[in-house]
């Protein structure tokens, strides 16, 4: 038995072919119903779309104070840091100024020191000076005119209470023979017992009685006249060469 030659033509299922627009008369989106026939209405795409826009809303809202509150909180931060830095600096300085002002003034209190310890010493170095020079004025007197010792023989005389006792001046050799005729005559009859004794200073005297004694040597004498100048400062003897 042969096969039919007339082959049969292949079904078409239901869902293999496309609707045609022109067959299509309404669309609508199908909702399901609420259970007891109560139909909800379908929800609005305007309502999605505002509250869609209401969210941006929010999220860019909330974003804006975020990125606000950040500036704010480093502008804040930044100008607290600023401060503490500039006051760290400003006490640091001041610290700084403090101590080199206390070693500044210490630098000029100790030269103040210093000046015034060189102008004493330069002071003094002046008076001692003067008082050489003086010394060698007063010898070189003494030695050249005798005479000046008759003053002080009579200052030292003068000195001496009257009470009627013999006195007697004690005085170098050279003096004495230079001076004797010359105080005998001035002093007449009152004159004094003129001793010469070699350990006496040219230039002085020491006049004893019995009861009191005159140093008027010219050691002591100078000792006064340096003395009133605040210095101290021995009448060295003459050391003579034979």
């Amino acid at each position: 038995m042969m096969a039919s030659s007339n082959k049969s033509s292949p079904k078409t299922s239901p869902h293999s072919r496309f609707i045609p627009r022109e067959e299509i008369d309404q669309v609508a989106a199908w909702h399901f119903s609420a259970i007891g026939g109560v139909t909800e209405p379908a929800p609005l795409m305007d309502d999605e779309n505002t509250e869609s826009d209401d969210m941006l809303a929010m999220h860019q809202a909330v974003h804006e104070a975020r990125e606000q509150a950040f500036a704010e909180g480093y502008a804040q931060g930044h100008d607290t840091g600023a401060q503490e830095v500039r006051d760290a600096l400003e006490a640091a300085t001041l610290k700084h100024n403090s101590e080199l002002a206390e070693r500044m003034a210490q630098v000029l209190k100790t030269m103040a020191e210093d000046l015034l310890d060189k102008e004493q010493d330069m002071a003094r170095q002046i008076l001692e000076l003067s008082c050489e020079i003086a010394r060698q004025v007063v010898r070189q007197e003494i030695r050249t005119n005798p005479r000046l010792l008759r003053p002080v023989i009579g200052e030292a005389l003068e000195m001496i209470v009257d009470d009627g006792l013999p006195a007697s001046v004690h005085m170098h050799p050279d003096d004495l023979a230079r001076m004797h005729d010359a105080l005998t005559k001035t002093l007449g009859e009152s004159a004094p017992d003129f001793v010469g004794d070699a350990s006496i200073s040219p230039g002085g005297c020491i006049i004893h009685t019995p009861t009191t004694s005159v140093n008027a040597t010219i050691e002591k004498r100078w000792a006064r006249a340096v003395g009133n100048l605040g210095l101290s400062i021995e009448w060295a003897s003459e050391v003579v060469n034979d």
